[in-house]
């Protein structure tokens, strides 16, 4: 399995099925912490193996910077052979995250769990917002 995944702010199918991602991003800031994001998306392509076919359940974990999940995601993805095609079968995610609570500044990043195989997706760093000069 191989994943390209982004945080971002939408993502859809345009007419021809293909993904369209907008606004991505790798950094947010709050004036305090905890902090929440109301909403946003994580979305991008996986690719599956030769041996990976028919439902394939999965596990998506956004994880803190201590490796605690803050957000879990399961699902599964119907993987089909692609017929006449070069390329692997790969299923499209476009999932919304939505108020998630950040604990503390520093790194969060993504695990996706595959049949026990774990690999890491994109990291989001989260920092303090510079204090805005009194009125």
């Amino acid at each position: 399995m191989e994943c390209m995944l982004f945080f971002c702010h939408r993502a859809g199918s345009d007419e021809s099925g293909q993904l369209d991602i907008g606004g991505i991003f790798d950094e947010l800031r709050a004036p305090s912490f905890p902090a929440r994001q109301p909403r946003m998306r994580l979305a991008g392509l996986v690719s599956w193996n030769e041996g990976e076919r028919g439902r394939v359940p999965f596990l998506i974990e956004l994880l803190d910077p201590g490796e605690k999940a803050v957000f879990t995601i399961q699902g599964f993805s119907e993987v089909e052979k692609t017929p006449g095609s070069a390329a692997p079968p790969r299923t499209q995610l476009n999932l919304p995250l939505e108020d998630v609570t950040f604990p503390e500044p520093g790194r969060y990043r993504v695990r996706l769990e595959v049949n026990g195989a774990q690999t890491y997706g994109p990291s989001l760093y989260l920092g303090k917002a510079p204090a805005s000069p009194a009125a």
